[in-house]
Protein backbone atom coordinates (compact mmCIF):
# COMPACT_ATOMS: atom_id res chain seq x y z
CA UNK A 1 0.00 0.00 0.00
CA UNK A 2 1.30 3.73 -0.51
CA UNK A 3 2.81 4.57 2.86
CA UNK A 4 0.84 7.87 2.43
CA UNK A 5 -2.44 6.20 2.23
CA UNK A 6 -1.48 3.89 4.87
CA UNK A 7 -0.16 6.46 7.28
CA UNK A 8 -3.60 8.73 6.60
CA UNK A 9 -5.68 5.27 8.10
CA UNK A 10 -3.30 4.60 10.87
CA UNK A 11 -4.11 8.01 12.00
CA UNK A 12 -7.70 7.39 11.47
CA UNK A 13 -7.86 4.30 13.76
CA UNK A 14 -6.03 5.99 16.52
CA UNK A 15 -8.22 9.32 16.83
CA UNK A 16 -11.69 6.35 17.08
CA UNK A 17 -9.27 4.48 19.31
CA UNK A 18 -8.94 7.82 21.81
CA UNK A 19 -12.28 8.39 21.30
CA UNK A 20 -13.10 5.24 22.47
CA UNK A 21 -15.23 4.45 18.42
CA UNK A 22 -12.79 2.10 17.17
CA UNK A 23 -14.84 -1.28 16.08
CA UNK A 24 -13.20 -4.58 15.61
CA UNK A 25 -13.64 -7.94 14.07
CA UNK A 26 -14.65 -11.01 16.46
CA UNK A 27 -17.30 -11.21 19.08
CA UNK A 28 -18.54 -14.70 20.22
CA UNK A 29 -17.79 -17.52 19.11
CA UNK A 30 -19.03 -19.87 21.42
CA UNK A 31 -20.41 -23.30 20.57
CA UNK A 32 -23.60 -23.38 20.01
CA UNK A 33 -26.33 -26.51 21.55
CA UNK A 34 -29.03 -27.34 20.57
CA UNK A 35 -31.81 -28.87 23.20
CA UNK A 36 -35.48 -29.39 23.47
CA UNK A 37 -37.75 -26.82 25.06
CA UNK A 38 -41.41 -26.75 24.50
CA UNK A 39 -41.17 -23.02 25.06
CA UNK A 40 -40.35 -22.54 21.36
CA UNK A 41 -42.75 -24.32 19.17
CA UNK A 42 -42.07 -27.88 20.65
CA UNK A 43 -38.71 -28.19 18.58
CA UNK A 44 -35.69 -26.84 19.65
CA UNK A 45 -33.78 -23.42 21.21
CA UNK A 46 -30.42 -22.62 21.05
CA UNK A 47 -28.41 -22.25 23.94
CA UNK A 48 -24.75 -20.86 24.31
CA UNK A 49 -22.02 -22.69 26.04
CA UNK A 50 -18.24 -22.32 26.71
CA UNK A 51 -19.44 -18.72 26.03
CA UNK A 52 -21.43 -15.74 27.78
CA UNK A 53 -25.27 -15.65 27.54
CA UNK A 54 -25.76 -14.00 24.60
CA UNK A 55 -28.13 -10.60 24.57
CA UNK A 56 -26.37 -9.06 21.20
CA UNK A 57 -28.01 -11.30 17.99
CA UNK A 58 -30.94 -10.79 16.18
CA UNK A 59 -31.88 -14.23 15.98
CA UNK A 60 -35.27 -13.47 17.65
CA UNK A 61 -37.40 -16.47 17.14
CA UNK A 62 -34.77 -18.47 18.02
CA UNK A 63 -34.83 -20.33 14.45
CA UNK A 64 -31.25 -20.12 13.56
CA UNK A 65 -30.86 -24.09 14.67
CA UNK A 66 -34.32 -24.84 13.83
CA UNK A 67 -34.09 -28.53 12.45
CA UNK A 68 -36.73 -28.01 9.73
CA UNK A 69 -34.29 -25.38 8.61
CA UNK A 70 -31.71 -27.49 9.09
CA UNK A 71 -33.31 -30.09 7.35
CA UNK A 72 -33.65 -27.59 4.67
CA UNK A 73 -30.06 -26.75 4.11
CA UNK A 74 -28.45 -29.88 4.30
CA UNK A 75 -30.90 -31.38 1.15
CA UNK A 76 -30.45 -28.41 -1.33
CA UNK A 77 -26.37 -28.51 -0.53
CA UNK A 78 -26.41 -32.17 -1.34
CA UNK A 79 -28.51 -31.54 -4.38
CA UNK A 80 -27.42 -27.67 -5.54
CA UNK A 81 -24.16 -27.57 -3.66
CA UNK A 82 -23.36 -23.92 -2.57
CA UNK A 83 -22.80 -21.03 -4.34
CA UNK A 84 -25.19 -19.59 -7.29
CA UNK A 85 -22.26 -19.09 -9.30
CA UNK A 86 -24.01 -16.00 -11.50
CA UNK A 87 -25.95 -13.20 -10.97
CA UNK A 88 -29.66 -13.50 -11.05
CA UNK A 89 -30.37 -12.01 -14.36
CA UNK A 90 -28.06 -14.88 -15.59
CA UNK A 91 -27.95 -18.42 -14.11
CA UNK A 92 -27.84 -17.78 -10.93
CA UNK A 93 -31.14 -17.50 -10.13
CA UNK A 94 -32.97 -21.28 -9.43
CA UNK A 95 -36.15 -22.35 -8.11
CA UNK A 96 -35.79 -21.80 -4.73
CA UNK A 97 -35.06 -18.17 -4.99
CA UNK A 98 -38.69 -18.39 -6.81
CA UNK A 99 -40.11 -20.27 -3.88
CA UNK A 100 -39.37 -18.01 -1.79
CA UNK A 101 -40.15 -14.45 -3.82
CA UNK A 102 -43.56 -16.24 -3.73
CA UNK A 103 -43.58 -16.89 -0.38
CA UNK A 104 -42.20 -14.02 0.46
CA UNK A 105 -45.23 -11.79 -1.51
CA UNK A 106 -47.87 -14.13 -0.15
CA UNK A 107 -46.78 -13.40 3.35
CA UNK A 108 -46.83 -9.22 2.82
CA UNK A 109 -49.81 -9.36 0.30
CA UNK A 110 -48.09 -8.42 -2.58
CA UNK A 111 -47.29 -9.23 -6.42
CA UNK A 112 -43.99 -9.77 -5.79
CA UNK A 113 -40.71 -9.50 -4.18
CA UNK A 114 -37.31 -9.84 -5.37
CA UNK A 115 -34.30 -11.27 -3.28
CA UNK A 116 -30.99 -9.98 -2.17
CA UNK A 117 -27.64 -10.89 -0.72
CA UNK A 118 -28.33 -8.90 1.83
CA UNK A 119 -30.46 -6.35 3.77
CA UNK A 120 -28.13 -3.66 3.15
CA UNK A 121 -27.71 -4.22 -0.15
CA UNK A 122 -30.95 -4.46 -0.95
CA UNK A 123 -31.97 -1.11 0.79
CA UNK A 124 -28.99 0.66 -1.11
CA UNK A 125 -30.16 -0.66 -4.48
CA UNK A 126 -34.00 -0.15 -4.14
CA UNK A 127 -33.80 3.44 -2.76
CA UNK A 128 -30.96 4.55 -5.35
CA UNK A 129 -32.25 3.00 -8.52
CA UNK A 130 -36.12 4.95 -7.59
CA UNK A 131 -35.26 8.10 -6.71
CA UNK A 132 -34.30 10.32 -9.80
CA UNK A 133 -33.67 14.76 -10.20
CA UNK A 134 -36.96 14.63 -10.27
CA UNK A 135 -38.76 13.44 -6.95
CA UNK A 136 -37.57 14.21 -3.54
CA UNK A 137 -37.42 11.89 -0.47
CA UNK A 138 -38.40 12.57 3.43
CA UNK A 139 -36.29 10.66 5.50
CA UNK A 140 -36.53 9.90 9.40
CA UNK A 141 -34.12 11.10 11.24
CA UNK A 142 -33.04 7.65 12.73
CA UNK A 143 -33.23 5.47 9.47
CA UNK A 144 -30.52 2.95 9.43
CA UNK A 145 -27.69 3.47 7.23
CA UNK A 146 -28.32 1.36 4.06
CA UNK A 147 -31.79 3.48 3.89
CA UNK A 148 -29.09 6.62 4.60
CA UNK A 149 -27.09 5.43 2.39
CA UNK A 150 -28.92 4.38 -0.79
CA UNK A 151 -31.00 7.90 -0.32
CA UNK A 152 -27.34 9.93 -0.76
CA UNK A 153 -26.74 7.71 -4.30
CA UNK A 154 -29.94 8.25 -5.30
CA UNK A 155 -30.14 11.74 -7.69
CA UNK A 156 -33.13 13.31 -5.78
CA UNK A 157 -33.50 16.08 -3.25
CA UNK A 158 -33.94 15.00 0.57
CA UNK A 159 -35.37 16.23 3.91
CA UNK A 160 -34.30 14.41 7.16
CA UNK A 161 -37.03 15.22 9.57
CA UNK A 162 -37.07 14.55 13.32
CA UNK A 163 -37.44 11.00 14.44
CA UNK A 164 -41.10 10.12 14.27
CA UNK A 165 -41.87 13.62 14.52
CA UNK A 166 -44.99 14.39 12.21
CA UNK A 167 -45.98 18.53 12.46
CA UNK A 168 -41.96 18.37 11.46
CA UNK A 169 -42.79 15.89 8.81
CA UNK A 170 -46.01 17.41 7.48
CA UNK A 171 -44.81 21.31 7.34
CA UNK A 172 -41.99 19.39 5.12
CA UNK A 173 -44.28 17.88 2.82
CA UNK A 174 -46.29 21.38 2.79
CA UNK A 175 -43.51 23.60 1.76
CA UNK A 176 -41.57 21.27 -0.36
CA UNK A 177 -43.79 18.80 -2.15
CA UNK A 178 -45.38 20.47 -4.87
CA UNK A 179 -41.83 21.58 -6.29
CA UNK A 180 -41.52 17.72 -7.35
CA UNK A 181 -43.37 14.84 -9.72
CA UNK A 182 -43.36 12.02 -7.24
CA UNK A 183 -42.43 12.10 -3.37
CA UNK A 184 -41.39 9.41 -0.81
CA UNK A 185 -41.57 8.87 3.12
CA UNK A 186 -39.05 6.36 4.06
CA UNK A 187 -38.84 5.45 7.31
CA UNK A 188 -38.48 1.60 9.36
CA UNK A 189 -41.06 0.79 11.52
CA UNK A 190 -39.56 -0.74 14.46
CA UNK A 191 -36.16 1.39 14.74
CA UNK A 192 -33.10 -0.69 15.18
CA UNK A 193 -31.45 1.44 17.51
CA UNK A 194 -33.93 2.19 20.02
CA UNK A 195 -36.69 -0.37 19.57
CA UNK A 196 -39.33 2.48 19.16
CA UNK A 197 -42.32 2.16 16.57
CA UNK A 198 -43.20 4.79 13.78
CA UNK A 199 -46.35 6.32 13.76
CA UNK A 200 -47.32 4.27 10.80
CA UNK A 201 -50.77 5.15 10.45
CA UNK A 202 -50.35 8.82 10.31
CA UNK A 203 -47.14 8.33 7.98
CA UNK A 204 -50.01 6.48 5.43
CA UNK A 205 -52.42 9.46 6.23
CA UNK A 206 -49.64 12.09 4.96
CA UNK A 207 -48.96 10.40 2.14
CA UNK A 208 -51.86 10.20 0.86
CA UNK A 209 -52.46 13.89 2.19
CA UNK A 210 -49.52 14.83 -0.13
CA UNK A 211 -49.89 12.26 -2.93
CA UNK A 212 -46.23 10.81 -1.62
CA UNK A 213 -45.26 6.92 -1.64
CA UNK A 214 -44.49 5.21 1.40
CA UNK A 215 -41.91 2.81 1.95
CA UNK A 216 -41.51 0.72 5.50
CA UNK A 217 -38.68 -1.14 6.36
CA UNK A 218 -39.86 -3.98 8.73
CA UNK A 219 -36.03 -5.81 9.19
CA UNK A 220 -37.10 -5.61 12.60
CA UNK A 221 -41.03 -6.30 12.57
CA UNK A 222 -41.02 -9.48 10.92
CA UNK A 223 -42.07 -11.93 12.58
CA UNK A 224 -42.91 -10.40 15.82
CA UNK A 225 -46.03 -8.56 14.74
CA UNK A 226 -49.18 -9.72 12.80
CA UNK A 227 -51.31 -12.75 12.82
CA UNK A 228 -48.78 -14.11 10.32
CA UNK A 229 -45.71 -12.62 11.67
CA UNK A 230 -45.82 -10.39 8.42
CA UNK A 231 -44.53 -7.43 10.78
CA UNK A 232 -46.61 -4.09 11.99
CA UNK A 233 -48.03 -3.00 8.45
CA UNK A 234 -49.86 -6.31 8.65
CA UNK A 235 -50.75 -5.83 12.65
CA UNK A 236 -52.16 -2.10 11.98
CA UNK A 237 -53.82 -3.20 8.40
CA UNK A 238 -51.60 -1.13 6.32
CA UNK A 239 -50.33 -3.51 3.80
CA UNK A 240 -52.06 -1.68 1.39
CA UNK A 241 -51.36 1.91 1.67
CA UNK A 242 -47.14 1.39 1.03
CA UNK A 243 -44.91 1.36 -2.17
CA UNK A 244 -42.85 -1.25 -0.63
CA UNK A 245 -41.96 -2.92 2.10
CA UNK A 246 -38.48 -3.89 2.90
CA UNK A 247 -37.06 -6.64 4.78
CA UNK A 248 -34.53 -9.39 6.01
CA UNK A 249 -33.85 -12.84 6.17
CA UNK A 250 -30.98 -12.65 8.72
CA UNK A 251 -33.13 -11.69 12.40
CA UNK A 252 -36.31 -13.48 12.87
CA UNK A 253 -36.02 -15.76 10.17
CA UNK A 254 -32.39 -16.75 11.49
CA UNK A 255 -30.49 -16.70 7.68
CA UNK A 256 -28.97 -14.17 5.66
CA UNK A 257 -30.65 -12.50 2.44
CA UNK A 258 -32.85 -8.90 2.57
CA UNK A 259 -35.93 -8.35 0.47
CA UNK A 260 -38.11 -5.59 -1.44
CA UNK A 261 -41.97 -6.78 -1.77
CA UNK A 262 -44.48 -5.07 -3.82
CA UNK A 263 -46.15 -4.76 -7.47
CA UNK A 264 -45.03 -6.75 -10.06
CA UNK A 265 -44.37 -3.33 -12.05
CA UNK A 266 -41.87 -2.53 -9.72
CA UNK A 267 -40.25 -5.50 -8.87
CA UNK A 268 -39.54 -5.91 -12.97
CA UNK A 269 -38.24 -2.42 -12.78
CA UNK A 270 -35.68 -3.16 -10.41
CA UNK A 271 -34.71 -6.39 -11.92
CA UNK A 272 -33.78 -4.23 -15.05
CA UNK A 273 -32.07 -1.32 -12.96
CA UNK A 274 -31.14 -1.98 -9.80
CA UNK A 275 -27.35 -2.25 -9.44
CA UNK A 276 -26.96 -4.37 -6.21
CA UNK A 277 -29.33 -6.62 -7.87
CA UNK A 278 -27.84 -6.91 -10.98
CA UNK A 279 -24.40 -6.76 -10.41
CA UNK A 280 -24.14 -9.50 -7.74
CA UNK A 281 -24.12 -13.33 -7.34
CA UNK A 282 -27.42 -14.52 -6.46
CA UNK A 283 -27.53 -15.83 -2.95
CA UNK A 284 -26.40 -19.80 -2.11
CA UNK A 285 -30.13 -21.99 -2.69
CA UNK A 286 -29.10 -23.35 0.22
CA UNK A 287 -29.64 -19.84 1.78
CA UNK A 288 -32.60 -19.35 0.26
CA UNK A 289 -33.91 -22.87 1.58
CA UNK A 290 -33.59 -21.74 5.00
CA UNK A 291 -35.21 -18.17 4.86
CA UNK A 292 -38.60 -20.47 2.83
CA UNK A 293 -38.59 -22.95 5.56
CA UNK A 294 -38.55 -19.85 7.81
CA UNK A 295 -40.78 -18.47 6.39
CA UNK A 296 -43.65 -21.31 5.90
CA UNK A 297 -42.74 -21.43 10.11
CA UNK A 298 -44.10 -17.97 10.66
CA UNK A 299 -47.59 -18.68 10.70
CA UNK A 300 -47.21 -21.18 14.04
CA UNK A 301 -45.15 -19.04 15.51
CA UNK A 302 -48.03 -16.70 17.52
CA UNK A 303 -47.89 -17.81 20.69
CA UNK A 304 -44.01 -17.38 20.62
CA UNK A 305 -44.58 -13.90 19.13
CA UNK A 306 -46.65 -13.14 22.06
CA UNK A 307 -44.85 -14.42 24.66
CA UNK A 308 -41.66 -12.62 23.59
CA UNK A 309 -42.88 -9.22 23.36
CA UNK A 310 -45.03 -9.71 27.03
CA UNK A 311 -41.22 -10.87 28.03
CA UNK A 312 -40.17 -7.56 26.27
CA UNK A 313 -42.37 -5.28 28.29
CA UNK A 314 -42.01 -7.21 31.68
CA UNK A 315 -37.93 -6.22 31.53
CA UNK A 316 -38.53 -2.61 30.34
CA UNK A 317 -40.77 -2.17 33.26
CA UNK A 318 -38.29 -3.90 35.34
CA UNK A 319 -35.05 -2.00 34.27
CA UNK A 320 -36.91 1.36 34.50
CA UNK A 321 -37.39 0.43 37.84
CA UNK A 322 -33.94 -0.20 38.60
CA UNK A 323 -33.57 3.67 37.17
CA UNK A 324 -32.00 2.86 33.99
CA UNK A 325 -33.06 5.17 31.18
CA UNK A 326 -35.21 2.54 29.07
CA UNK A 327 -37.06 4.15 26.16
CA UNK A 328 -40.57 3.26 25.50
CA UNK A 329 -41.56 0.22 22.92
CA UNK A 330 -42.98 -3.10 22.75
CA UNK A 331 -40.27 -4.85 20.81
CA UNK A 332 -37.89 -7.07 21.69
CA UNK A 333 -34.96 -4.54 21.13
CA UNK A 334 -33.79 -2.93 24.91
CA UNK A 335 -31.67 0.07 24.91
CA UNK A 336 -29.81 1.24 27.88
CA UNK A 337 -29.15 4.82 27.04
CA UNK A 338 -25.79 5.82 29.03
CA UNK A 339 -24.66 8.96 27.24
CA UNK A 340 -21.06 9.04 26.63
CA UNK A 341 -19.03 5.73 25.00
CA UNK A 342 -16.73 5.47 27.13
CA UNK A 343 -19.01 4.66 30.02
CA UNK A 344 -21.27 2.28 27.78
CA UNK A 345 -17.86 0.24 26.81
CA UNK A 346 -16.84 -0.27 30.48
CA UNK A 347 -20.29 -1.05 31.59
CA UNK A 348 -20.41 -3.77 28.48
CA UNK A 349 -17.13 -4.98 29.61
CA UNK A 350 -18.43 -5.28 33.61
CA UNK A 351 -21.24 -7.58 31.94
CA UNK A 352 -19.06 -9.36 29.99
CA UNK A 353 -16.76 -10.12 33.37
CA UNK A 354 -19.44 -11.44 34.62
CA UNK A 355 -20.63 -13.92 31.60
CA UNK A 356 -22.76 -11.44 29.84
CA UNK A 357 -22.72 -10.28 26.46
CA UNK A 358 -23.90 -6.90 25.49
CA UNK A 359 -22.52 -4.72 23.12
CA UNK A 360 -22.25 -1.15 23.41
CA UNK A 361 -23.41 0.90 20.59
CA UNK A 362 -21.38 4.04 20.03
CA UNK A 363 -21.55 6.58 16.92
CA UNK A 364 -22.28 7.05 14.49
CA UNK A 365 -24.39 4.33 14.73
CA UNK A 366 -26.41 6.26 17.50
CA UNK A 367 -26.34 10.11 18.06
CA UNK A 368 -23.16 11.55 20.15
CA UNK A 369 -24.78 11.53 23.84
CA UNK A 370 -26.75 8.48 23.56
CA UNK A 371 -23.92 5.37 23.41
CA UNK A 372 -25.99 2.62 25.41
CA UNK A 373 -26.31 -0.78 25.92
CA UNK A 374 -28.77 -2.74 23.14
CA UNK A 375 -30.49 -6.03 25.01
CA UNK A 376 -31.77 -7.80 22.10
CA UNK A 377 -34.59 -10.71 23.75
CA UNK A 378 -34.66 -14.40 22.02
CA UNK A 379 -37.75 -16.51 22.62
CA UNK A 380 -34.40 -18.97 23.47
CA UNK A 381 -33.82 -16.84 26.70
CA UNK A 382 -35.13 -17.67 29.77
CA UNK A 383 -37.11 -16.13 32.85
CA UNK A 384 -33.28 -17.24 34.86
CA UNK A 385 -31.34 -15.35 31.85
CA UNK A 386 -33.71 -12.19 32.48
CA UNK A 387 -33.20 -12.39 36.38
CA UNK A 388 -29.50 -12.90 35.74
CA UNK A 389 -29.05 -9.97 33.44
CA UNK A 390 -30.87 -7.71 36.31
CA UNK A 391 -28.77 -9.53 38.92
CA UNK A 392 -25.27 -8.62 37.44
CA UNK A 393 -26.89 -4.91 35.90
CA UNK A 394 -27.89 -4.13 39.35
CA UNK A 395 -29.43 -0.24 39.84
CA UNK A 396 -28.47 2.71 37.67
CA UNK A 397 -26.97 4.30 40.46
CA UNK A 398 -24.56 1.62 40.59
CA UNK A 399 -23.06 1.55 36.64
CA UNK A 400 -19.91 2.87 37.72
CA UNK A 401 -17.01 0.69 36.98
Amino acid sequence: MNMSWQDHLQRQLERLQVLDLRRRRGGLLPRIQAKNDSRTHDTTATRLIDGPLDFGNNDYLGLRQHPHIYTAVQETLQRCGWGSGASPVLCGHHTLHSRLEQALAELNQVEDSLVFSSGFACNLGVLSCLLDQDSIVFSDQLNHASLIDGIRLGRSDRVIYNHCDLDHLKSQLKSRRAQYQRSLIVTESIFSMDGDQAPLLQLAELAGQYDSALIVDEAHALGLFGTRGAGLLEEMQLSDQVLLKLGTLSKSLGGVGGYVAGCSVTMEYLVNRCRSYLFSTAPPAAAMAAALAAVELLPSLCAIRTQLLEQARALRTRLSDMGWTVPSGRSPIIPLVIGEASDAIALSRRLGQQGIYVPAIRPPTVPNGTSRLRISLSATHTTQDFDRLCSVLGPAATKAV
